[in-house]
């Protein structure tokens, strides 16, 4: 019986180091604000998803685009202009901000 138990505990590490992680976040936090009836409002993004193109405003049940962003996350942010952030894009990283107009943002 205990060869069985010394040869469960590395073939157990070994299947949890083989099964690949396909859920990829940015860890942090990032925040914008946006416009609503001529009044400034601040919502974040909490541990946001890598490669997913993110509508900001529409995130929160707003429309426009967003005016200011600061990445709080541990991933590089790139702003884009275009709802599919199919355009080139600024690139914020992590701990940096912005502070022009853009839509969506997309991490890693």
């Amino acid at each position: 019986m205990r060869l069985f138990h010394r040869g469960v505990i590395p073939l157990a590490a070994l299947l949890v180091l083989a099964v690949p992680r396909t859920a990829h976040a940015a860890h942090g936090t990032f925040t914008f604000q946006y416009g609503v009836a001529g009044h400034t409002r601040t919502a974040a993004l909490h541990d946001p998803a890598d490669g997913a193109c993110l509508d900001v405003t529409g995130s929160v049940g707003a429309s426009g685009r967003a005016a200011f962003a600061r990445n709080l996350t541990d991933r590089p942010a790139t702003l884009h202009m275009s709802i599919d952030c199919e355009d080139d894009g600024i690139a914020v990283p992590p701990g940096g901000s912005h502070g022009k107009a853009f839509k969506t943002v997309r991490f890693g």
